[in-house]
């Protein structure tokens, strides 16, 4: 058998290259005669830019670009294998996992070091761009990645507000002024995974300006400013544009031409995953949790449609499974052959936690390996 191994990360635990190491590990150790392709992937989020590098040999490049709150930090951008597309992960730059909770405000984080990213990558020669925007500290609108190209928020008196939402309340006029090196770009793909407005009850800071540290009475506050924000650029909300603080409406406003996609189908395309599922005769995928939430655009969602396009079943193998899941699979049920927990509750410690990996895929290889036995 030709197995496909094709995890995403177990959030707080073991990344996607473990996740996929361990797995191929385990099954090799029931069934050795198997032949294996590991492909690490992610929908996204944080880490999809590591997992796009190894999937295309691509490499990084330092630098050093604002960090959410403004002061220059070291962080990086990746080229892909095929020298001209480049990956920007606005988590590297304005991720809420940089900040503790103390210092978390989404009022006063930018994602000026994001449009910093960006410009390196043009510099170097970049002609295409991946942005991701997944793990976002920001409720800026993208002001601040615009700001960095040429799009500048000023006073009543010409001065340039301070970056961040709470900044753009004081801005009267948007002078544009493109960066030069951006008539170099020939296309821009935006892993978005939700579909949230810029504003309103389900807009940017209503529904995720909480979890950025937001107090309810501060909610209000952000919603004016992305109001604002929206009528200086002359643009309207449109599905999400909510996502990442608003970060979507900075990149439509700097590249009109972007096109926005589910993070998974951007990750499974750049890393080939169809080519592979030519071969194939089973695929494993992995995640922290699988529960109603996965199959709404996450990873598995989307390894799962890619092998129900081939033909090639799949077997799930998560750190935790919502009770009755098998009831609320839907059209993915088809393909879905297996769901398999590694434990009935949370683990902290990685090491459990991998250990439990490996002995829930050996229980599912023997089962496979009885199955054929018939």
């Amino acid at each position: 058998m030709h197995i496909l191994i094709a995890p995403d990360s177990h959030k707080g635990g073991p990344d996607a290259p473990l996740v996929a190491e361990t797995i191929a590990a385990a099954w090799r150790s029931i069934r050795p005669a198997d032949v294996i392709t590991c492909i690490p992937i992610a929908d996204g989020g944080d880490g999809t830019a590591d997992i796009l590098a190894t999937a295309t040999a691509g490499k990084h490049y330092p630098l050093r670009a604002p960090g959410p709150l403004g002061t220059d930090i070291a962080t990086d951008w990746v080229l892909l294998g095929d020298g001209k597309t480049a990956v920007i992960e606005l988590a590297r730059t304005s991720g809420l996992a940089m900040l503790p909770p103390q210092l978390r405000n989404p009022g006063k984080m930018t994602t000026r070091g994001m449009g910093i990213a960006i410009l390196a990558a043009i510099e170097h020669g970049a002609t295409d761009l991946i942005l991701t925007v997944g793990g976002s500290s920001s409720n800026d609108g993208g002001a601040g990645l615009a700001a960095a190209l040429g799009y500048r928020l000023t006073n009543a008196t010409g001065d340039v507000v301070p970056d961040g939402a709470l900044g753009i309340l004081a801005a009267s006029q948007l002078q544009i002024t493109p960066h030069p090196l951006l008539e170099n770009i020939k296309s821009v793909r935006v892993a978005v995974d939700v579909q949230n407005p810029l504003t309103g009850p389900n807009g940017a800071a209503a529904i995720y300006g909480p979890q950025k540290g937001a107090r309810s009475a501060d909610i209000a506050t952000l919603d004016r400013c992305m109001q604002h924000w929206l009528a200086l650029t002359g643009l309207e909300s449109f599905p999400g544009a909510g996502a990442a603080g608003g970060t979507p409406v900075g990149i439509k406003l700097v590249f009109p031409n972007a096109t926005f996609e589910p993070g998974i189908s951007l990750v499974l395309d750049a890393c080939c995953v169809d080519n592979v599922l030519r071969d194939a005769d089973l695929v494993i995928t992995s995640e922290g949790r699988f529960d109603r939430q996965t199959l709404m655009g996450k990873a598995i969602s989307g390894v799962a449609a890619c092998a129900a396009a081939a033909g090639v079943p799949v077997i799930v193998i998560a750190g935790m499974v919502e009770a009755n899941i098998n009831a609320t699979l839907g059209d993915y049920k088809s393909v879905i052959r297996h769901v398999e927990a590694t434990s009935e509750r949370p683990v902290d410690d990685i090491d459990a936690r991998i250990s439990n990996l490996t002995a829930a895929t050996c229980r599912v290889a023997r089962q496979v390996e009885a199955l054929l036995q018939g």
